[in-house]
């Protein structure tokens, strides 16, 4: 085992009575020029001698305070802990009592090797298990990083700046992302942490892992790809997973807020009434913000917001109107998740009865069906409880305006999922590549750092308390975002925003009974 570990910190927010201190490491931490890291302890304690805890501690999930543990044996709470003495030759250090533990990680490399991307993977796989909405949260989260980029400018892009700096956070377009960042962040520390590994990974590699891990996995048929794994598909994309991911992006000095005016939004200045303007103008942002600021291609960005595929629209609209944009991806569509394919494309040419933006518009509500109920900028199905945006809808129609003419490609992606998968991972590529001016490497081989010997990258490496420690993390970061999410949409039904958004311009008789209901609970709730 390490000789030191460092409790996890999962987000911004911290826990009341608890201060931060710069604790002694033996690596630098994260990214940039940091060589500590922040570490928690109760204010009223003082910084001098160690001092136990009356509870005995397995990992820093035990204690409030820093867990000093001998090897496989149980250890104690200190505040401060005597920083370890590198042993000589890379042989493994001994603990206080002289039982064996890991060697310090003296020179972390940015670039993980095969076995470490396994262990994270493993670690993965113990928060997918516990909140399957996290498969749509963080291939959010990865695309909200990449998208800041302007190529007019060269700023922004996969820079990390989402999960480092909290000012990204506060930002309109990224509302609702505490949940999925504060558990990225978690699961950083603790693959960071662990006794195997020896990296200083970036933030910014983080998140584009993430989204390139999801889309595999849940591509086909979902399935864990935790080791071992269960089937020859599973292992396929496992390797897959490993072998070609890529790293090295560096992490951003600075990062700017204003940034996230490049990620196209739902809101337009034509947002009320189905108009055809209102239509030309969900066209036009996707045209100014993907295409003009990002630079994808038509083709590339239409691809990409097929993402969609997964996930749920979830808090934008409040808690009552929280559902899937396809069937299929939901959170819970199957025992691992939703499932990663080209049904978005197809719902938007087969389950969208108009053909054109001058038919949808002709006779709302019949005229939008199979959608009953037309809000301001975005669309329910009251039966299947889907929802599509503004933004999403366009991709269904040939253009009346100036933008792109959308359709011919969504026809060519709804048609054929293997179409769609080759456009998409190309697309993927590009997007992780948005604003980093050095190169990006795939893992190298597997190097124990203690014994220079290699490894393999499907032995399992986690304990059983590995995932008890994972399943606490979770609900830390999970119960952070949720009194998050609670003050936002507070201050969002005080300002009228949330009564805005879900006010609609037209909608069945029989509709409106539901969506007064649904309005009353969000009253009850805020």
């Amino acid at each position: 085992m390490k000789f030191v570990n460092v409790l996890t910190i999962v987000s911004a927010l911290r826990l009341p009575g608890i201060v931060e201190a710069n604790l002694e490491k033996k690596r630098p931490y994260g990214g940039g020029d940091k060589t500590t890291r922040p570490s928690l302890r109760p204010s009223s304690f003082p910084s001098s001698s160690p001092t136990t805890c009356e509870l005995e501690c397995d990992t820093n999930n035990d204690c409030p305070r820093i867990c000093l543990k001998p090897y496989n044996r149980p250890g104690t709470c200190v505040i401060n802990p005597p920083t370890p003495t590198p042993p000589p030759n890379g042989e493994p250090s001994t603990g206080s009592t002289g039982s064996p533990t890991r060697c310090p990680c003296l020179e972390p490399p940015k670039i993980p090797d095969k076995c470490e991307v396994g262990i994270l993977i493993d670690i993965m796989e113990d928060f997918f298990a516990g909140e399957k909405a996290l498969f749509g949260q963080f291939s959010r989260a990865a695309f909200h990083d990449a998208g800041t980029f302007n190529q007019n400018t060269g700023e922004g892009g996969a820079n990390g700046c989402l999960l480092n700096d909290p000012a990204m956070r506060l930002m309109p377009e990224n509302s609702f992302l505490d949940a999925p960042l504060n558990t990225l962040q978690a699961i950083k520390d603790d693959w960071h942490d662990n006794e195997f590994t020896c990296i200083d990974v970036s933030s910014a590699d983080m998140l584009q892992f993430a989204i390139f891990y999801i889309v595999h996995r849940q591509s086909g048929v979902p399935e864990s790809l935790q080791s071992p794994v269960a089937t020859a598909t599973a292992q396929v994309k496992r390797n897959t997973v490993i072998n070609f991911s890529l790293w090295g992006r560096p992490d951003a000095d600075k990062c700017l807020p204003a940034w996230t005016h490049h990620l196209p939004g739902f809101h337009t200045p034509f947002s009320g009434p189905l108009t055809v303007t209102r239509c030309v103008a969900a066209g036009d942002e996707i045209e100014d913000k993907m295409m003009d600021t990002n630079g994808f291609t038509a083709a590339e960005a239409n691809v990409l917001i097929g993402t969609h595929t997964i996930g749920h629209i979830r808090n934008t609209f409040g808690q009552s109107w929280n559902g899937p944009w396809v069937t299929s991806g939901a959170d819970t569509h199957t025992p691992e998740g939703p499932t990663f394919n080209n049904d978005f494309h197809d719902f938007l040419i087969n389950d969208i009865v108009a053909d054109d933006v001058l038919t949808f518009v002709s006779n709302p509500p019949p005229s939008v069906d199979p959608f009953d109920i037309v809000f301001p900028d975005w669309f329910a199905d009251s039966n299947t409880n889907q929802q599509h945006l503004d933004t999403d809808v366009i991709l269904a129609f040939p253009s009346v305006g100036s933008h792109p003419h959308y359709r011919n490609d969504t026809l060519d992606f709804a048609a054929d999922n293997d179409t769609f998968l080759k456009v998409y991972f190309k697309a993927l590529d590009k997007m992780g590549r948005l604003g980093v001016k050095g190169d990006l490497f795939h893992p190298t081989d597997c190097k124990d750092h203690c014994t220079g010997e290699g490894g393999d990258p499907d032995a399992p490496k986690l304990t059983l308390d590995d995932t008890r420690g994972h399943i606490k993390m979770l609900g830390n970061a999970t119960a952070f975002a949720d009194a998050a999410t609670t003050m936002r949409q507070r201050e969002r039904k005080a300002s009228g925003e949330l009564d805005d958004s879900t006010t609609p311009t037209d909608t069945k008789p029989l509709d409106r009974d539901r969506i007064r209901d649904s309005n009353q609970k969000e009253d009850g709730k805020w």
